[in-house]
C-alpha cells in the first residue's frame, strides 16, 4: 500500500510538472503569433509550481528506487531505469539553465527578431529540452514493455531524437515570432498569424 501511495504522489508529482509547462507553452505560443513579439520570462507562480514538482518527484522517485531495491537487488540492472536516471540529471542541470541563462533572456523584454543568434540558440536548446524530454520520462514511466529489453543507449537515442523533433518545432515558431510586421505579400508566416488571430488572443488573457 505504502508503495502504491508513492507512485501515485510521484504520478501526480509529473502531471503538475508537465500541466504547468504545456499551459505556460500555449501562453508563449499564442503570444508568437502577434507581431513585434517579446516572449515573457515564466510567471512567478509557474516556475515555483515546477521547482516543488521537481523536488516531490525526487523524493518519490528516491523512495521507489530504494523500495525497488529493497525487493530486488537487481532493480538497477534495468537499463530503462538507468536511462530515466540519466534523463533526470540532465533536467535538472538543464533547470539551471533556465533560469541563469534562458529567463535572463527572456527578461531583456526584447523582441525575438532582436535576439542574437547565441541568444535563439540557447532558448531553442534549453526550451526544446525541457519540452521532449519531461514528457519522454512520462513515457518512460508508464512503459512497461521496455523493462529489461532494451538498452540505455537505445532509450537514450531515442530521447535524442524526440529533442531534435521538438527543436525543430520551437525554431519554426520563433521564426514565426520573429515577424516585425506583415510583408506586402503575404507569406506562410502572415498566413499562419492570420488564421492562428483567435487562439493569439490567449495572451491577454
Amino acid at each position: 500500500m505504502l508503495k502504491t501511495l508513492i507512485v501515485y504522489a510521484h504520478l501526480i508529482a509529473t502531471c503538475a510538472a508537465i500541466g504547468t509547462i504545456v499551459i505556460t507553452d500555449l501562453r508563449l505560443a499564442a503570444k508568437a503569433l502577434g507581431y513585434k513579439v517579446v516572449i515573457p520570462p515564466p510567471e512567478r507562480f509557474e516556475t515555483r509550481m515546477i521547482s516543488a514538482a521537481l523536488a516531490l518527484l525526487y523524493i518519490t522517485g528516491a523512495i521507489v528506487v530504494y523500495m525497488g531495491l529493497q525487493a530486488n537487488p537487481d532493480f538497477l540492472a534495468n537499463q530503462k531505469v538507468q536511462a530515466k536516471l540519466v534523463l533526470v540529471a540532465l533536467l535538472t542541470v538543464n533547470a539551471v539553465v533556465l533560469h541563469q541563462m534562458v529567463f535572463p533572456i527572456l527578461g531583456r523584454s526584447r523582441p525575438v527578431s532582436r535576439w542574437s543568434r547565441a541568444d535563439w540558440l540557447t532558448v531553442a536548446l534549453s526550451v526544446s529540452f525541457s519540452n521532449s524530454v519531461w514528457f519522454f520520462c512520462a513515457f518512460l514511466g508508464v512503459n512497461r514493455v521496455w523493462n529489461g529489453t532494451v538498452s540505455i543507449d537505445f532509450v537514450l537515442q531515442v530521447a535524442a531524437a524526440a529533442w531534435l523533433v521538438v527543436f525543430v518545432l520551437v525554431n519554426v515558431l520563433l521564426k514565426v515570432a520573429a515577424r516585425d510586421e506583415p510583408k506586402p505579400k503575404p507569406d506562410w508566416i502572415d498566413s499562419m498569424k492570420a488564421s492562428l488571430s483567435d487562439f493569439a488572443s490567449l495572451k491577454d488573457n
